[in-house]
């Protein structure tokens, strides 16, 4: 499939997701559930959502812990990415299966909030390594790692990187670029962000018609256009400045590594939270509780290959070995909220 056809087919299969995400759709929200003190009891049952990316042993962790803390079977499923667990859970929001979402980014709060889809809650035992990982006063979410979105590159089939945005638009990057779907896929979305932040909304459209004809193709989400990189098929993937210290750690190779143009990139927390509505409303707080805990956080490294957001944790040699003084960019949420629909539609008319 070309880069222009697999886009066009991408853009139509998330014109439901933002037409129910754009345009207003939750006004029908109801609002006969029970209070939350009601439903803070005692049950043998808490329902996850997650995306697919979502490392095992995480999953396995949460419920060895659920069933030897307190007798509970979890149900945990993974929902594709986040575009996708997004819909999922506004399509439940009248009558949720789900207790706890685990895995939007913290652009999506507004959008969250106005849907009315989650509860607030502030964990028991919150200790975070930089205070502004705290994304919300009310803690509606509630963040469990972070992370900064950047180009990696393949140092074997690429001898010199690119080493800034313009020097990303020379011909010796031609087809060289695996991109992520903004609307799809978590880090597509922030690397879109990333670019607005760098050039504004008047210049971005620019560089992504000059970027274009570098870009081999375009994937729904970040385990397709890895999966390529690493494949060979590309020398170039937005992905995280910590991916590089999957393969120091487990691969011993140093092959794989991130480009960061002037020490600064975009950076995504991720977060999760408890369900407006949700049934087992007592087990999803201890699930907060556990995912902000130092025990869950030290798994953190080494199966998200993302940064804890606790500070007791100490990070592997892997991670010292990459670039861990990374400025973060960030745009405020309310003008992302506001302006996603519209640069999305930009981003995919410059790409046609």
């Amino acid at each position: 499939m070309t880069m222009r056809s697999r886009l066009s087919f991408l853009f139509l299969t998330i014109v439901f997701f933002m037409s129910l995400t754009g345009f207003g759709w939750a006004r029908g929200v109801t609002e006969d559930f029970e209070a939350v003190e009601d439903r803070r009891v005692e049950t043998n049952e808490l329902v996850v959502y997650t995306y697919d990316s979502l490392a095992g042993t995480l999953r396995r962790l949460i419920e060895s812990h659920f069933a030897e803390e307190y007798g509970v079977t979890v149900t945990l499923e993974r929902i594709g990415d986040t575009g996708t667990l997004y819909t999922q859970t506004f399509l439940e929001r009248d009558d949720p299966r789900a207790d706890v979402v685990i895995g939007f980014d913290e652009s999506f709060i507004p959008r969250l909030r106005r849907d009315r889809l989650f509860e607030a809650y502030e964990p028991s035992n919150i200790d975070l390594v930089r205070p502004e990982l705290a994304v919300t006063d009310d803690w509606l979410v509630t963040p469990f790692d972070f992370g900064f979105i950047t180009l990696n590159y393949d140092s074997e089939a690429l001898s010199e990187p690119p080493a800034s945005w313009d020097d990303l638009l020379d011909d010796r990057f031609r087809n060289s670029i695996i991109m992520l779907h903004p609307g799809t896929s978590s880090p597509g979305r922030n690397f879109l962000l990333a670019s607005i932040a760098e050039f504004g909304e008047d210049g971005f459209v620019e560089f992504w018609e000059a970027l274009s004809p570098n870009i081999l193709t375009v994937t729904g989400g970040w385990s397709e256009g890895y999966g390529l990189y690493t494949q060979g098929e590309a020398p170039l993937v937005i992905s995280y400045e910590t991916s590089p210290a999957f393969h120091r750690e487990f691969e011993q190779t140093n092959r794989y590594r991130s480009a960061i143009f002037d020490d600064r990139a975009y950076m995504q927390i991720e977060v999760a939270g408890i369900v407006r509505g949700a049934r087992n409303r007592l087990n999803a707080e201890r699930l907060i509780d556990f995912i902000v805990s130092e025990e869950f956080q030290r798994e953190i490294p080494f199966t998200q290959f993302m940064y804890p957001i606790h500070p007791a944790v100490e990070l592997p040699q892997s991670f010292l070995e990459g670039n861990v003084d990374v400025e973060g960019v960030r745009l405020d949420n309310d003008l992302i909220e506001e302006n996603f629909s519209a640069w999305l539609e930009a981003w995919e008319d410059a790409l046609r």
